[in-house]
């Protein structure tokens, strides 16, 4: 991957072209995305923010022609751009003008709330709005496949979609926005990635937010708008639990299996996330790394 940002960094034409080619590639193989994605970061966070909009056009219009030639309709390249081009060029925009990744990992945390927020506001019923999307969609898939499945657990899930999708846009962007990141800081400047990750530390205003969301997810249902924001928060204090646990590790000298096995947990188990972001939250104000560093 390091070599096709060695090849987009060699001109506008060059990651022209390899942003096509992806986007292209990304109809029929939609995780492509999070190279055209990155891409579009790389450009606006090495070049200008300018040229990362004129990289991220290009993709789109690609993606409109194709998907319009092939399926009559331009929503899923809509829905493409939303997933992993606008909102990563913001996001690497407001990291180019600050340097800081707290700041850019914090306007991703916004920009996923405000849509949390306005979905709420457009559905008046987001878990009913779900369900009458599973009947009419995927159930009948499943009654045609002879696929079994839990009605309870079901029901389980779709009251928690919201909040899921929610994290998932946060973790992706971000994501991505830290791969180019990582892929400017090999090709310039070695060694400074590793260095901005480990200093990830979120402002205290969101330690004020997860507080106030827990506390009223306590008094609440355990459902609905402040339940899924505090999806959100929760996916943001885990990056700074991640930094905790990579800073952690360099400065015990500790084996990078630590970080593996982590990583594997994660991807298992979901309190996993839960456990990084009680840590993350905690640090706002205990400072962990800073005492450490002290401690040397």
């Amino acid at each position: 991957m390091l070599s096709l940002a060695n090849f987009a960094m060699k001109g506008p034409f060059q990651a022209g072209i390899a942003v096509v080619l992806l986007a292209a590639l990304s109809v029929w193989f939609t995780p492509i995305g999070v190279l055209v994605g990155a891409i579009i970061a790389l450009v606006t966070l090495r070049v200008s923010e300018v040229e990362g909009l004129k990289t991220l056009i290009w993709g789109l219009l690609v993606q409109l022609a194709l998907v319009v030639s092939l399926t009559g309709s331009y929503w899923p390249a809509i829905v493409s751009a939303l997933e992993f081009m606008l909102p990563v060029w913001l996001v690497s925009v407001v990291l180019k003008k600050t340097g800081s990744l707290a700041l850019a990992l914090q306007t991703a945390m916004v920009m996923v709330g405000l849509g949390v927020i306005g979905f709420h506001l457009v559905v008046a019923n987001p878990t009913q709005w779900w369900t009458e999307l599973f009947q009419q969609s995927l159930l009948p898939i499943l009654q045609e496949s002879g696929v079994s499945y839990s009605q309870d657990a079901m029901e389980g899930l779709i009251q928690m979609v919201t909040m899921l999708l929610g994290v998932f846009a946060l973790t992706l962007w971000f994501s991505i926005v830290l791969l180019a990141r990582w892929w400017q800081s090999r090709l310039y400047f070695p060694g400074r990635f590793s260095q901005d990750f480990y200093a990830l530390s979120l402002p205290k205003s969101t330690a004020y937010i997860a507080v106030i969301l827990a506390i009223f997810g306590l008094i609440g249902t355990g459902q609905g708008l402040v339940y899924d924001l505090s999806g959100v928060v929760i996916a943001g204090l885990m990056f700074q639990g991640l930094a905790i646990a990579h800073h952690t590790v360099k400065k015990r000298q500790a084996s990078a299996a630590w970080l593996f096995a982590l990583y594997v947990l994660l991807f298992l188990l979901p309190q996993t996330m839960l456990i990084l972001a009680t840590i993350g939250l905690i640090d706002t104000w205990m400072d962990f790394r800073n005492r450490w560093d002290q401690e040397q």
